[in-house]
């Protein structure tokens, strides 16, 4: 009769621990379910912002060298339609052309950096000009962008 009483209880807690071991089991998987959700939004979320961090970069640093190869070419009108639409309200093409007759001649230029931060962009530049055939280089030139309501970038020339 003992035997029996002892077979019963280790019967009853083995079903007891597995019951508990059930319970905890159902709960450590909830627990990884719920926090795998969270952290797909998230990685989502990092990885959307890196990439739209990353056009917004590319694309301000084309508008700089595209502006600059312009003016390397002698092409002013295509810098021109580089330059901010709020710069272009107040200052025409004529405006542009004067302001950059006493400029040397631009040899090459070199882009270092970007930072962009909401809808303002900065592009670090190295400027190599030739003045009576002696070059000098102008270092950490800091060219400001603005972007424009239609998304595009745009230098902003005058301040």
């Amino acid at each position: 009769m003992l035997q029996k009483k002892i077979i019963l209880k280790n019967q009853c807690s083995q079903r007891r621990s597995a019951g508990i071991y059930i319970v905890i089991f159902f709960m450590l998987i909830s627990v990884i379910i719920l926090s795998g959700c969270s952290n797909k939004v998230d990685v989502t979320t990092l990885v959307k912002n890196k990439l739209s961090g990353e056009d917004a970069m590319n694309s301000a640093v084309a508008v700089v060298d595209d502006f600059f190869k312009n003016m390397i070419s002698g092409n002013l009108e295509e810098s021109f339609n580089l330059i901010s639409s709020q710069d272009r309200l107040t200052h025409d093409l004529s405006d542009f052309k004067r302001e950059l007759e006493n400029v040397t001649q631009i040899v090459d230029i070199e882009l270092n950096w970007v930072e962009v931060k909401n809808n303002i962009a900065d592009v670090g530049v190295d400027l190599v000009d030739s003045y009576d055939n002696e070059e000098k280089v102008y270092k950490d030139i800091i060219v400001s962008l603005v972007k424009e309501e239609d998304g595009s970038w745009k230098i902003n020339f005058w301040d």
